[in-house]
């Protein structure tokens, strides 16, 4: 009897470590197929933010901003009053009234405060592969340097 009772709890655990989120994924699947026969509306998409990097070398701010699937032409860089701002839009694949369309587009914003130190007249912008890099030159006088000690 004790073998036998054991074999029974031992499979009842099994069945519920096997399968714990079953009803979840069956309920998933009900809820999509609701919703499969109505095309989604630009109003629906999600809204996106591309993500970004920024790095501090001795001599410059460099910041890389990731915008796969954005045509160079949809973005812009600006700096007014010490705030240099990446925009633009990511435009839908296939237009407006995409039937599935699972990838984030729309317009996007990031500004950044810019440090004192940068030399505003040099700050660079280049754009490959989908990544837009910024680099912010330091000025001369903000670079660290060894100051000479006199005797005297």
């Amino acid at each position: 009897m004790r073998s036998v009772g054991n074999f029974k709890r031992r499979s009842i655990m099994r069945a519920t470590t096997i399968f714990p989120l079953a009803n979840l994924h069956n309920l998933r699947t009900e809820l999509d197929g609701m919703f499969r026969p109505f095309p989604l509306r630009s109003g629906f998409s999600a809204r996106w933010s591309p993500r970004v990097d920024t790095h501090e070398t001795e001599d410059a701010f460099l910041v890389a901003v990731d915008l796969p699937g954005v045509a160079s032409e949809d973005v812009s860089v600006n700096l007014e009053k010490g705030v240099l701002t990446v925009s633009g839009e990511r435009k839908s694949a296939f237009g407006l009234n995409g039937d599935a369309e699972q990838r984030s587009h729309g317009k996007f914003e990031h500004a950044f405060p810019v440090p004192d130190a940068v030399d505003t007249e040099s700050i660079d912008a280049t754009y490959k592969d989908g990544v837009m890099t910024l680099t912010l030159r330091k000025s001369k006088e903000s670079q660290p340097r060894q100051i000479p000690i006199t005797v005297g």
